[in-house]
Parts: C-alpha cells; sequence; structure tokens
C-alpha cells in the first residue's frame, strides 16, 4: 500500500488565547491503559471533501475540549495526574494523505499490518488525538482515529463521531457531550467493599495479596488479527441450545471463550478467565448520560477450570458469563468511584501496568455493539460506511465485537491471538458443539 502524507494540520483549543484549565482524571480514567486506540473507518464515495471534514472537525472539536488537552500533574489537586485544556501548543493532531489504490482493492476491510500506515505513529505522540484522512484514487475515504484510552473510552468517541459526522452536514449536535465529573458522586461517608488494590489498581506492596507480577510477552510477529462473522441466523441457532435466555453478547462470548480456549490447547486442569468490559453508565444509579465523555469502564472477570469450561457445553460458560458480569453492579461501581476519593492522591497504577502482550490462559472481551460509530454519516451524496476494525493489535486473546454492516448484520468478531492458535480459531470458529 502506497500512502504519502500530504499536510500536516494542529488544530488547537477554538481559544488559544483563553487561560488554560485543569480537569482531574476520574478514578476510571486513571484505570484506563495509557495507550492510544486506533479505529479505522472504511467509506466508499461518494463522500464529503477534505475541506468540509475538517471544517466539521474543528467545529466539533470546539465542544470536545478534552480531545485538545495535553496529560500533566495538577497544581491544584495534589499533583493528580490531569488534563490540561486551552493554553498554548495544545491541539488535536490532522494529517491528510492520499493512497494510490482504490478502496475496493482493500475489502472487505480486515486486519491488516499495512493499515499502519493509515494513521499516525502512537508510541508517545504530542496529541493525545490524531486523525489521518486517507484519500484514495477512486474517491473513497479511511478515517483513522487515534485517542488516549485515558481521556475517552469507546462510547465518548462514538458520541465524538457522530457529531462530527452532523457538523460536516450542517447540523448541529443533538445530544451535546456531558463532562461534569460531579455526576460521578460519592457516598456520605465514602466507603469501598471490594479490594480494588489488588484488582483495579496494584497494591503498595509489590507481592501483596499473592498478585502475580510476571510480564508475558511474545514476539509480535508471531500474532494473527482475524474476523469472524456471525450472521443473526447461526446466533439465533447458538441461542436455541442454551437452558435459558441470554443475551446475544453474553451467547457470543462464551461461545467464543470456549473455542479460544480449545483452539489454545490448554490443559484440562487450567483455570481460563474471561475479562469482560462493563459500561457503567447504564449500571450506576441513577444512570449516567450516555454523552459522559471520559471513562466509566470497569472488568469482570468470570472463570472456570478447563475442563469444565469444555464438557460443561454452551450453557454452561454462559451461566459463568452472565454470573460474572452481574457482579459488576451498581454496587461494585459505587465502591469503585469511593476508594478514588479516599485514596486518590496516592499512586495508583492499573493492574494492566504489569502485562504483557499474552493474556493466555485469559482472553479480554470489548463490545462496541451499543456504540453508534455505524450510525455516523459524513454525507457526500450517497457515500457510506462499508466498514470498522480497530488497528492491529500486536497482543494474544483480545476480542472485540462489531456491529455487522453487511445485508444481515449480525455481529463482525475482530480476534488477536497466536498465529497457530488462531489458524484452528478460524476452523472451529462456525462449529456446533
Amino acid at each position: 500500500m502506497e500512502v504519502q502524507v500530504q499536510r500536516t494540520t494542529i488544530i488547537s483549543h477554538s481559544d488559544p488565547t483563553a487561560v488554560s484549565s485543569e480537569v482531574p482524571l476520574s478514578v476510571f480514567d486513571r484505570f484506563t491503559s495509557n495507550i492510544h486506540i486506533v479505529v479505522l473507518f472504511a467509506f466508499v464515495p461518494p463522500i464529503a471533501s477534505n475541506e468540509s471534514l475538517i471544517d466539521g472537525l474543528k467545529k466539533t472539536l470546539a465542544h470536545f475540549p478534552t480531545l485538545t488537552a495535553q496529560l500533566s500533574y495538577s497544581h491544584e489537586h495534589s499533583r493528580r495526574p490531569c488534563l490540561v485544556i486551552g493554553g498554548e501548543g495544545r491541539g488535536a493532531l490532522l494529517l491528510e494523505a492520499a493512497v494510490a489504490s482504490n478502496l475496493l482493492d482493500h475489502l472487505p476491510f480486515e486486519p491488516s499490518r499495512h493499515f499502519g500506515l493509515l494513521y499516525p505513529p502512537t508510541e508517545e505522540p504530542e496529541h493525545l488525538f490524531q486523525v489521518q484522512l486517507n484519500r484514495f484514487k477512486c474517491g473513497g475515504l479511511v478515517i483513522a482515529m487515534t485517542a488516549h484510552h485515558q481521556v475517552a473510552d469507546g462510547q465518548s468517541m462514538s458520541t465524538f463521531f457522530v457529531a462530527w459526522g452532523r457538523a460536516v452536514r450542517g447540523l448541529a449536535i443533538e445530544k451535546p457531550p456531558v463532562f461534569d465529573r460531579s455526576l460521578l458522586k460519592p457516598r456520605n461517608p465514602p466507603k469501598y467493599e471490594f479490594p480494588h488494590r489488588g484488582f483495579e489498581f496494584l497494591p503498595l506492596c509489590p507481592n501483596q495479596d499473592g498478585l502475580s507480577l510476571s510480564e508475558r510477552n511474545i514476539n509480535p510477529s508471531d500474532i494473527a488479527n482475524i474476523v469472524l462473522r456471525y450472521p443473526l441466523e447461526y446466533i439465533a441457532k447458538l441461542k436455541a441450545e442454551l437452558n435459558r435466555k441470554y443475551t446475544t453478547f453474553e451467547t457470543l462470548s462464551a461461545y467464543l471463550w470456549r473455542k479460544i480456549t480449545i483452539a489454545r490447547g490448554l490443559a484440562e486442569q487450567e483455570y481460563a478467565t474471561i475479562r469482560i468490559s462493563v459500561n457503567g453508565r447504564r449500571r450506576l444509579q441513577p444512570p449516567l448520560p450516555d454523552e459522559f465523555v471520559g471513562n466509566v469502564v470497569l472488568m469482570a472477570h468470570p472463570g472456570a477450570k478447563v475442563k469444565l469450561l469444555i464438557e460443561g457445553g454452551l450453557s454452561e460458560a454462559a451461566q459463568i458469563v452472565h454470573k460474572g458480569i452481574r457482579k459488576i453492579d451498581d454496587h461494585y461501581f459505587q465502591s469503585f468511584i469511593d476508594f478514588g476519593v479516599i485514596h486518590g492522591d496516592e499512586e495508583l497504577r492499573p493492574v494492566y501496568a504489569l502485562e504483557g502482550n499474552m493474556l493466555s490462559p485469559a482472553v479480554e472481551v470489548d463490545s462496541w455493539l451499543g456504540f453508534d460509530f455505524h450510525k455516523a454519516d459524513f454525507g457526500g451524496g450517497g457515500g457510506r460506511l462499508c466498514g470498522f476494525i480497530p488497528a492491529w493489535v500486536p497482543a494474544d486473546g483480545l476480542v472485540v465485537f462489531i456491529p455487522g454492516l453487511g445485508e444481515g448484520g449480525g455481529v463482525d468478531v475482530f480476534v488477536s491471538l497466536i498465529e497457530e492458535h488462531a489458524k484452528v480459531l478460524s476452523q472451529i470458529s462456525h462449529t456446533m458443539d
């Protein structure tokens, strides 16, 4: 793939002369991985011009000031990590690039190491938010967005993406973003009932609570990224096999957890876990608006011995997943908020800080099914979103559910695994057992 960057621009805060202000990171922001998340969106032509896209981007960023901020440490709040908004030198990075090939040459849109040319570098970049507009020879477009995860979760970025599309079409933001951190309200007095140090954050003493500190890594060249497609008819068949009603997410999570465990060839007595992202916006009572910008995600950690997971069948696995997710409820989220109030001035290092790029025997499952990325409309006379995927993930064990954009709908599942395990998974991914 031949990609030539033609123009680089920094889109500053809407009023660069304004006095800078600090927004302390919430305890959820501090729990999140210290990485950039990259998502690629492919649009077939005709699609809006770069000029229209950039004008809409500038208008939208004015409503999302945290995306043009910088990460720093607060002078007002006991040196807590914070976002600094406004002032000189801050902004979002925009690249415009030309691609020598036709978009159709790269469809269906599936993971490729070559797609690394379609987005800016993400290793310690200067900007928290980056966009690259890749215009193909045929007029097709791939929009690459990279955002620092401590600034915004997937729900936040989907809110931004839809708002950007509306701005390009000359429309006002339908549901304005919400930044009010006071909505993450502690109890009075604050108290926490769960071991958040050791579960979400590292203990102050490194070897406390028997926490394993071994970092496990594998050569990134040994990793494969694949997409498995599950039409609605197949999902209905899976649900018919269950002994009670489970959601599509629970059903597919359980199904793929078992399949990946089989593909890995894990020993019967090994303990396999499935780490599941749980969005707290609707778990908290009262619920947060979907338009809340920031991070409100915690992880459920259901698990079982491999023998039980495989021999118990899909119903057993679905029940384990269901029970694990239910534990991360309003009470758990509230405990986590209170923990942040009590220990917020201490060093809080997320457990991810000690992870390598090999999760086995664990699997992490993230769902984009509830996000609105696929509803974004950038106008231009009929161009449509024909695919969106994460960028290449050089890690073993990540699973992402994405709404299927084909005529039959369904769910597309992005999976990153050790290559030999990915080959086995591809062979058994649609077998009923």
